[in-house]
């Protein structure tokens, strides 16, 4: 008697479906292995563009180190010193000084009308004041007088004093001329 006997296990069900997604995982797992490899190939370039550059920044810090160091060391050169001694000292007394021309040229041109010219502008010291002395002219002497009012009125200067009265420059026919004197107290 010849029995049949299928010793055969059926497969589950579970078995089945992961026979039937085998293929699209593998395509989905290669899909994302070369993404991977594509950004890390990408990352790797921009590494290694990156890493060239540092090496670039760093070659030139060092080579400027190095022009500095040798600039320092002919600094030191006992020649070069005493220049640089004597620079330090101009320096010095420039920041200590407190009015330049410009700024004192600048100040006065505020108060000159524009049909004032100014024609002569000195600076003095006396007995610790600082003293401007001006010389203006002008085709007419209601701009002169502007000019007198702007000044007394101007904080920068006090104590006007007019030491030339309306004058003719140069015979009849030239514009009329004053001088005058004021302390000048502006930049304290």
């Amino acid at each position: 008697m010849r029995v049949k006997l299928n010793l055969a296990v059926s497969p589950s069900r579970r078995e089945r479906y992961a026979v039937a997604w085998t293929v699209p995982l593998a395509l989905v797992a290669l899909a994302g292995l070369a993404f991977l490899c594509r950004t890390t190939a990408r990352e790797f370039t921009e590494y290694r563009n990156v890493h060239r550059e540092r090496v670039r920044l760093e070659d030139r810090e060092n080579a400027l180190l190095k022009a500095e160091g040798d600039l320092v060391k002919d600094f030191e050169r006992p020649d070069f010193r005493g220049v640089s001694h004597q620079a330090q000292f101009v320096n010095a007394l420039i920041e200590k000084k407190r009015l330049t021309l410009t700024d004192l040229t600048a100040k006065v041109a505020k108060v000159l009308p524009p049909s004032v010219h100014l024609t002569s502008l000195s600076f003095s010291r006396q007995e610790g004041d600082r003293v401007v002395h001006l010389v203006v002219s002008s085709r007419s002497e209601t701009a002169l007088e502007n000019f007198l009012t702007n000044l007394e009125n101007s904080a920068d200067f006090k104590d006007v004093v007019l030491s030339q009265g309306f004058e003719q420059a140069s015979g009849a026919t030239g514009p009329p001329t004053i001088a005058c004197t004021a302390r000048y107290v502006g930049g304290e």
